[in-house]
């Protein structure tokens, strides 16, 4: 067993060799997705999602540029919308 995973890992590094940095962190991210798909609700699936990953990084970056409306919580932007 221990000859197939050394082989399988040595397969996996050949393949990322050479890929740039923002590809690395994609594949990184996939192998978060399977390694937590069995312990995450599937009902919560979507946020490993490529696309909601990205969302959430946008987010990030607009809260760090201070370019939200509030605190960055629901309650903090209903509560600007209100006043």
């Amino acid at each position: 067993m221990q000859a197939v995973k050394t082989r399988l890992a040595e397969e996996i590094m050949e393949e990322i060799d050479g890929l740039s940095k923002e590809k690395l962190k994609e594949v990184l991210g996939f192998v978060s997705y399977i390694k937590a798909k069995e312990t995450i609700d599937p009902t919560q699936a979507y946020f490993w999602t490529k696309g909601w990953q990205k969302m959430e990084a946008e987010a990030d970056k607009d809260k760090k540029a201070r370019k939200i409306i509030g605190d960055g919580t629901a309650k903090g932007l209903i509560r600007e919308l209100k006043s």
